[in-house]
């Protein structure tokens, strides 16, 4: 595997992420303000508990991907420093 395949697949992952997170939020903020009515708060939160599930998701990723990128940017310190 190539260090640089590596970086790119940890950037690219991290960009999901991102993109991820933004969808979700604009899907929680273009939510309908839910009525007094307890029928339709329910049906109301449903969306939005996915969404925050989803942007859950997307932290993690975003975690796994900065991983990926920092231990890339390691193996490159190592072999600049083994070939020195």
């Amino acid at each position: 595997m190539e260090i640089n395949s590596a970086f790119s697949s940890g950037v690219m992952g991290l960009n999901n992420a991102s993109q991820q997170i933004n969808k979700s939020s604009e899907a929680i903020a273009n939510q309908p303000l839910s009525s007094e009515s307890t029928t339709e708060s329910s049906s109301t939160s449903e969306p939005i508990t996915a969404e925050v599930i989803n942007m859950k998701l997307a932290e993690i990723q975003a975690k796994a991907s900065v991983k990926v990128i920092t231990t890339a940017d390691d193996m490159v310190g190592s072999l600049i420093n083994v070939s020195v």
